[in-house]
């Protein structure tokens, strides 16, 4: 049934983009989430990325606003409009949290890491994905933080945890709490 949806053409014309990233693209690395869920603030919970994987990209710095409009993103103005990465639909695992690394022009700069916010593709012609990115200032800082990572940084004599609680007052406990008491 997959081959029905995705006809022969669809085919041809992303091994054509996939050898146009090759010969014209920007060598990089990239690094797809394991099991990539997120708290109650919205922000990711990662607790580890694949092995790292080299891949070509088209990076684009200085989008225009007429850009945006096309693949269906609003923005009120053209000032300080985020980077779009344009990938292989062939890329596996593409998604929210994703990791892209460039490597500096000389061998003494460390490399630029991006993180994917958003996705979405060209409809009229489905041959490629366009990766909305953010740059991650502290590339140490990659991974989400656990639990118990969390207790530590707030368990001081200036912070203090609720324990786990429902509004009511009545105690539960989560499923990483129940894995570390049995």
């Amino acid at each position: 049934m997959l081959s029905n949806l995705i006809g022969p053409d669809i085919q041809l014309m992303r091994e054509r983009y996939d050898e146009a990233l090759v010969l014209r693209g920007i060598p990089c690395k990239y690094q797809f989430p394991n099991l990539a869920t997120t708290n109650e603030q919205g922000e990711a919970v990662i607790d580890s990325y694949s092995d790292i994987q080299d891949t070509y990209i088209f990076f684009e710095g200085s989008p225009k606003v007429k850009t945006f409009k096309r693949y269906g993103w609003v923005v009120e103005n053209d000032k300080e409009l985020p980077f779009l990465i344009h990938c292989s639909f062939n890329l596996p695992h593409v998604q929210r949290d994703c990791i892209f690394r460039i490597a500096g022009q000389y061998a003494g700069i460390p490399d630029r890491v991006f993180r994917v916010t958003e996705l979405t593709y060209d409809l009229t012609a489905p041959d490629h994905l366009v990766c909305q990115i953010v740059p991650v200032y502290d590339a140490d800082q990659i991974v989400g933080r656990t639990k118990q990572e969390v207790k530590k940084q707030f368990n001081t004599s200036h912070h203090f945890l609720k324990g786990d609680t429902t509004y009511r007052g009545t105690p539960y406990s989560t499923k990483e709490e129940d894995e570390t008491i049995s």
